[in-house]
């Protein structure tokens, strides 16, 4: 018995396709940050913390920001869909530079969406080590922290528009954008 989706669900499928990343340059431009910030976010636990209570919070911050990251692109790329229909362009390469464009800008418009996610692993480590803690000390641990995930949104913010200006400037500039994408 074939497998069927709810409505939606092939042009969800179909959007996931185009959104992965197709190369390992494309990967480090458009995920690296993600992995990044999940590695400062481990390395930035408080003292004490242990090596598996890292890794968890590197874990839950990958998976957060990956999350946000993907759900961006597949956002921006299924309303770039609907304001670039496939009769409008001469080419398919013109509407997929448009697609990846709206990507790009979903992908920014997301990247608040961390700092609003539920971290029950941050939680726990920072709840441990503030135990024992003077009330001063505990509210400056935690605006350190706040500071932190509003910097990590700030940094990717620039980070996927930098992106997003980079390829179509290199293209401009006569130089191939695909070997940011493995290809060459």
């Amino acid at each position: 018995m074939a497998m069927r989706f709810p409505m939606g669900g092939g042009r969800l499928l179909s959007a996931l396709k185009e959104i992965l990343p197709k190369g390992a340059g494309e990967w480090a431009l458009r995920l690296g940050p993600e992995a990044g910030f999940a590695v400062i976010g481990a390395a930035m636990a408080p003292e004490g913390t242990s090596v598996t209570d890292r890794l968890a919070l590197a874990g839950e911050d990958a998976l957060i920001g990956l999350g946000s990251s993907l759900l961006g692109s597949a956002g921006g790329r299924l309303i770039g869909g609907r304001i670039y229909p496939r009769n409008a362009f001469a080419t398919a390469e013109e509407r997929a530079a448009k697609l990846a464009g709206a990507m790009t800008v979903g992908d920014i418009a997301a990247a608040p969406l961390p700092m609003l996610a539920p971290r029950p692993i941050a939680t726990s480590v920072y709840e441990t080590a503030l135990q024992g803690q003077s009330r001063r000390e505990q509210e400056e641990a935690q605006r350190a922290e706040e500071e932190r995930h509003a910097q990590e949104a700030l940094a990717t913010s620039m980070i996927a528009g930098g992106g997003g200006v980079l390829l179509p400037s290199l293209n401009a500039a006569g130089i191939d954008s695909r070997i940011f994408q493995g290809l060459v």
